[in-house]
């Protein structure tokens, strides 16, 4: 048996591309994951500093006039935000200082990333990786 048309790859070019296609998906996957993982920070500073400006109307609404913490759950209920995402904890914390100016404070975690006591203007520096639960945090605050 033979052929007429011996055109095509040897097992040698075909793995040498396979190793090749292999380094450059290591290289990409290494690049990507770390901005990934910034782009999830971003946005749990964003809905974190969305969400105070909510819990301020909610305060506003409740007539509140001394320090008050609200949980996520509290927030949700309020119908303030859309977003539900059972994978979120956190609380809110308003308090009312000496002079009558009012100090926020933020714990929010989305299971992967948490805002640990942060005042508000969030960004992604104050987002940490931390798989905990942030829910009550702010009761030990008041």
């Amino acid at each position: 048996m033979s052929f007429k048309n011996k055109k095509g790859f040897t097992l040698v070019e075909l793995l040498s591309v396979i190793v090749i296609l292999s380094v450059v998906v290591l290289i990409a996957t290494n690049a990507v994951l770390p901005m990934m993982s910034s782009a999830k920070k971003q946005v749990l500073a964003t809905e974190a500093n969305v969400m105070i400006k909510q819990i301020y109307e909610l305060y506003a609404e409740d007539g509140e006039t001394g320090s008050k913490c609200y949980s996520y759950k509290d927030l949700m209920d309020s119908g303030k935000v859309d977003k539900n995402d059972d994978s979120y904890t956190g609380s809110f914390l308003i308090k009312v200082t000496d002079d009558g100016k009012y100090e926020y404070k933020i714990w929010l975690s989305n299971g992967k990333n948490m805002i640990n006591g942060k005042a508000p203007d969030v960004t992604e520096k104050d987002v940490e990786d931390s798989s905990e639960e942030a829910s009550t945090v702010c009761n030990n605050e008041e």
